[in-house]
C-alpha cells in the first residue's frame, strides 16, 4: 500500500485549557480561532486535504440551556479540583455562541460537516482526563454516551476517539471498543510521549519534546500499516508529530522545525507508511498568517510526495476502511 498523510485536529477552544490558562492570558488564541478556522479550511480545500476533526462535545450546542440538558448522567470527581466541571462554572457560561465565543462553536462544527470531506471525531464530551486521579470507567462511559447522543442529533457518526492530553490506557480503550469506536490516535513510540497524568509529567520531558520538534532525538515515528491493529481491537493511527505553533523566540529555528517534519513525511512516502500530524486550532489563533504559511510549506511538500509516491491525504476513518479491505482479502 502507498503511504498516507493524516492530519487530526483537537478542537476544544477554552474547554481544553480552562484548568491551566486564564481567559485573559489566552483570549487571543481562543478568539483567534474565529479568523483562523475559515482560512485553515480554505487551505485544506486548496490542497485537497481531508482531515479528522476531534471535537469536544460541549462545543456542539446552540445555547446554554441545551448544553445543560445534554450533560452526562455522572461526572468525574478529580482530586485536582481545577479539572472538575462544576455547576458553578457551567452557570457562568454565556447564553450562546453569539455572546460566548470561548465555549460554543456549533457554527464551526456545521461548517466542517458541510465541507463533506472531513471526518468528525470525538475528543470526549467534557475533555475527559482518563489518567487523572478521580477518573473512573463509569463516568467515562457516561461521557461517551452523552457525546454519542449529541452526535446522533447532529447526524454525525463517531468512529474515532482522540483522548485529551493523549491520556489513555488499556481499560479505557476497551470501553471505547465496547462503545463502537473503530480507532484512536496513539502516542509516538518514545518515553517522551508515553501517556501520563499531569502529576507524573516532568519539566525535563516537556523540554525534551520541544527540542525534539527541531532536532530528531526520538525518531521518525512513521507507522507501518501492518502494525496498526491494537490489542484492544481498535485501530491505532499513532501520532508522528505535534505541529507546534510559531514562536517568535525560536523563529530562527523555523527551517529546522520544517525539515524535522518534511524529512519524516518523505520517509513515510518512500516506505509506504503513515505520517500523522496533529495540533489544536487554538494553536493557530495567534500569529495566524505565520502558522498558515508554515502549514502551506508542509502541504506543498505533501503534494510533491503525492506526485512521486502516491502519498495521499487520508482521514483516520479512511485508514480504517483501507485496513479493513486489506484484511478481508
Amino acid at each position: 500500500m502507498n503511504g498516507a498523510f493524516v492530519i487530526s485536529l483537537d478542537f476544544e477552544l477554552y474547554w481544553g485549557v480552562r484548568d491551566s490558562k486564564t481567559k485573559e492570558h489566552y483570549a487571543e488564541n481562543i478568539l483567534g480561532v474565529r479568523e483562523a478556522m475559515p482560512l485553515l479550511l480554505a487551505l485544506f480545500n486548496e490542497f485537497n486535504i481531508k482531515a479528522t476533526f476531534a471535537t469536544v462535545g460541549l462545543l456542539s450546542f446552540a445555547n446554554k440551556e441545551a448544553l445543560l440538558a445534554g450533560m452526562p448522567d455522572s461526572m468525574p470527581h478529580y482530586s485536582h479540583t481545577a479539572y472538575n466541571l462544576t455547576p458553578e462554572y457551567l452557570q457562568h457560561l454565556g447564553h450562546s455562541e453569539e455572546d460566548d465565543k470561548f465555549h460554543f462553536a456549533l457554527s464551526f462544527i456545521q461548517q466542517i460537516q458541510q465541507e463533506g470531506v472531513h471526518e468528525m471525531a470525538s475528543h470526549t464530551f467534557s475533555h475527559y482526563y482518563t489518567l487523572e486521579e478521580g477518573a473512573s470507567p463509569e463516568t467515562f462511559r457516561s461521557d461517551i454516551e452523552a457525546y454519542k447522543k449529541r452526535a446522533h442529533a447532529l447526524g454525525i457518526s463517531l468512529n474515532t476517539i482522540i483522548f485529551p492530553r493523549n491520556q489513555y490506557n488499556e481499560e479505557y480503550l476497551r470501553i471505547c471498543k465496547e462503545a463502537g469506536f473503530i480507532g484512536f490516535r496513539g502516542t509516538e513510540d518514545s518515553w517522551l510521549y508515553k501517556p501520563l497524568s499531569r502529576a507524573k509529567e516532568t519539566t525535563w520531558r516537556r523540554l525534551s519534546r520541544i527540542i525534539d520538534a527541531y532536532w530528531n532525538i526520538s525518531g521518525i515515528h512513521c507507522a507501518d500499516w501492518s502494525e496498526l491493529k491494537h490489542p484492544s481491537g481498535l485501530y491505532n493511527i499513532p501520532a508522528s508529530r505535534f505541529l507546534r505553533p510559531y514562536s517568535a523566540k525560536l523563529s530562527w529555528l523555523e527551517s529546522l522545525r520544517l525539515r524535522r517534519i518534511t524529512n519524516a513525511m518523505t520517509q513515510a512516502a518512500f516506505n509506504g507508511k503513515i505520517f500523522h500530524l496533529w495540533w489544536h486550532p487554538h494553536n493557530f489563533g495567534k500569529d495566524i498568517q505565520k502558522n498558515l504559511n508554515f502549514l502551506r510549506s508542509i502541504l506543498e511538500h505533501q503534494q510533491t510526495l503525492h506526485k512521486i509516491y502516491g502519498f495521499e491525504s487520508r482521514t483516520m476513518n479512511k485508514c480504517y476502511s483501507i485496513l479493513n479491505n486489506y484484511e478481508q482479502r
